[in-house]
Formats: structure tokens, C-alpha cells, sequence
């Protein structure tokens, strides 16, 4: 089971798109309006291996991220419907 601490809950409210840069290793986290969010590789990496992060695009530099649409649990479902 999937268990989410309180600062990863509040990251998944706000963010909009994380985008992963593989050549650099460094990742960079946006929420709606355009604003910068801290999100540290390893729990970029598990929330992209639990299956809360999904690909939603990519090229030859980065790919993009989008916080998934249905819950993978009914902990994160809770966590996306109040966002």
C-alpha cells in the first residue's frame, strides 16, 4: 500500500507538471499559475514508481510528468479530488 507523507499530500494538490531532465539528472516541478516547486530526484523517483507520477510527454532532452487522473489508492484518491 501506498503511503504518502503530509509533505508529499500537500505537493500533489498543487503541482501541475514535473519535467525530468535525464542528461542533467535534475528535476523541476510547476504548479498551474507557473510557479517553481521543490522536489527533491528520490521522491520524484517514488511517486514515478508507485505510479502517481505518469509520463505524459517527452523529447530528446526532457520528459514531462502529470500527476495521474484516477487513484491509485483510495489515500491518493483523496489526496487528487481535494486539489
Amino acid at each position: 500500500m501506498i503511503e504518502l507523507t503530509e509533505m508529499e499530500q500537500r505537493f500533489l494538490k498543487r503541482v501541475h507538471k514535473v519535467t525530468h531532465f535525464p542528461w542533467k539528472n535534475k528535476v523541476k516541478a510547476v504548479d498551474a499559475s507557473g510557479k517553481a516547486m521543490r522536489l527533491s530526484r528520490a521522491t520524484f523517483e517514488r511517486l514515478r514508481d508507485d505510479g502517481i507520477l505518469i509520463r505524459s510527454s517527452s523529447d530528446i532532452t526532457s520528459n514531462t510528468y502529470k500527476p495521474i487522473n484516477a487513484p491509485v489508492t483510495p489515500e491518493v484518491g483523496e489526496v487528487l479530488s481535494d486539489a
